[in-house]
């Protein structure tokens, strides 16, 4: 078993995603994250603000590119991860940040409205040894046909064919 710990803050982008593409051309997207929770005053009985609480959150892959063109600063957010501690010397010392490696982003619709479109992903070419007319078989990127695709481009070919022997 592995320890970690989860956790799931409701804040606002502090900042522009940034995007970058990591060595193994994995994307990546990083943002900070800034939650102030509203607590009682018991002299007033009113809410203020409490001291804000800020995060780097990181997203990787298609869900890095989601936020990017989702994500700006300003914009309320629900973010859900595994939380972790970063730390590094700095020129003032050593320094440390709250990171949330992010599995999901959600705009918070509390206070307005969304509408969703759906990220359509091409399917990388994939490679396919074809047979031409005269049993020679070559590869190539392009998908192979879909099935009923064959008699359709057979009768494509067959009309060109036909054009081409009327010209002469």
């Amino acid at each position: 078993m592995t320890d970690r710990i989860e956790i799931t803050v409701q804040g606002r982008a502090g900042s522009e995603p940034t995007r970058r593409v990591a060595a193994n051309g994995a994307s990546w997207v990083t943002f900070r994250l800034g939650a102030t929770p509203r607590i009682p005053d018991r002299a007033t009985g009113e809410y203020r603000d409490d001291r804000t609480g800020w995060f780097t959150v990181k997203v990787w892959r298609q869900l890095a590119e989601n936020v990017a063109e989702s994500v700006h600063k300003g914009t309320p957010v629900i973010v859900r991860g595994k939380v972790y501690v970063d730390t590094w010397t700095g020129e003032s010392g050593e320094r440390w940040d709250h990171v949330i490696n992010a599995d999901a982003v959600a705009v918070d619709l509390v206070g307005g409205t969304a509408r969703y479109v759906r990220t359509v992903r091409e399917e990388a070419a994939r490679p396919a040894a074809l047979t031409g007319p005269d049993g020679t078989r070559w590869e190539t990127t392009e998908a192979p046909p879909e099935p009923g695709e064959e008699d359709a481009l057979e009768e494509v070919a067959a009309e060109e064919l036909a054009a081409l022997g009327a010209g002469s």
